[in-house]
C-alpha cells in the first residue's frame, strides 16, 4: 500500500516525471489494474457506502436518510465493477482514436494513461463519506490536466494535437460515464434513493 500512496503522490505533485518513469516501466495490465487501480479505485466506493448508510443523506424535506447498509453495499460492490470496466473502455477509446491523431495506438499504454490519470478522482472520492463535502471532488479536473501531460510522454502525441485528443476523449469519457452511470443508477441505486426520500 505504501507503494501505491508514493506513486499517487508523485502523481499528483511531479506528474512530468512520473509519466517518465510510467513510460519506462513494463507491467502488464492485470498488474496495472491490481497493483494500483482496484485499490485506489475502492476509495469513493467504499466512501459512498459510509456516507449513504452510516452518515446519512439530508433530504429536500430536512430529515436524515440513511440506505439500508446491504441495499447501499451492493450498489457500491456493482458501481466499482462497472467504474473498472470503464477503465478498459476509456483505453480502448484512446487506442482507437490515437492514429488519427498522429499517436501510437498501444492499449497497454493507453490503460497506463487512463489508470494513473484517474488517481485524484479516486483519492478525492474519499470525501463521498460526507455528503455535504462532496463538492469538493470538482478538483478531480485535475485528471484532464494529467491525461494532457501523459499524452505526448506514452503516446508520441504531438504537441498541437495534445488539446483535441484531450478534448475528444473527454467527450467520449463522458458518454461512456454517462451510460455506466445510468445503468448502475437505474438498476440499484435509484429505487434506493427513491425509499429513501420516501421514507
Amino acid at each position: 500500500m505504501k507503494e501505491i500512496l508514493n506513486r499517487a503522490k508523485a502523481m499528483i505533485l511531479k506528474p512530468l516525471e512520473t509519466w517518465q518513469t510510467v513510460k519506462t516501466e513494463n507491467v502488464t495490465i492485470q498488474q496495472l489494474f491490481i497493483d494500483y487501480a482496484a485499490p485506489l479505485a475502492l476509495i469513493p466506493f467504499v466512501a459512498a457506502l459510509i456516507g449513504l448508510s452510516i452518515v446519512g443523506i439530508r433530504m429536500p424535506a430536512g430529515h436524515l436518510a440513511r440506505a439500508p447498509f446491504f441495499e447501499a453495499l451492493t450498489g457500491s460492490v456493482v458501481g466499482y465493477i462497472f467504474h473498472l470496466l470503464g477503465l478498459l473502455a476509456g483505453a480502448w477509446v484512446v487506442t482507437v482514436l490515437a492514429p488519427y491523431l498522429n499517436s501510437k495506438s498501444d492499449f497497454t499504454s493507453s490503460v497506463k494513461l487512463i489508470v494513473f490519470s484517474m488517481t485524484p478522482i479516486w483519492l478525492l472520492g474519499v470525501f463521498s463519506a460526507f455528503p455535504g463535502l462532496g463538492i469538493l471532488q470538482i478538483f478531480g479536473l485535475y485528471s484532464i490536466y494529467l491525461i494532457s501531460l501523459g499524452l505526448p510522454v506514452l503516446l508520441d502525441t504531438p504537441k498541437e494535437k495534445v488539446l483535441w485528443f484531450t478534448a475528444i476523449f473527454m467527450i467520449a469519457w463522458f458518454v461512456i460515464s454517462l451510460f455506466l452511470g445510468l445503468f448502475v443508477y437505474g438498476a440499484v441505486n435509484g429505487p434506493m434513493l427513491m425509499r429513501m426520500m420516501a421514507s
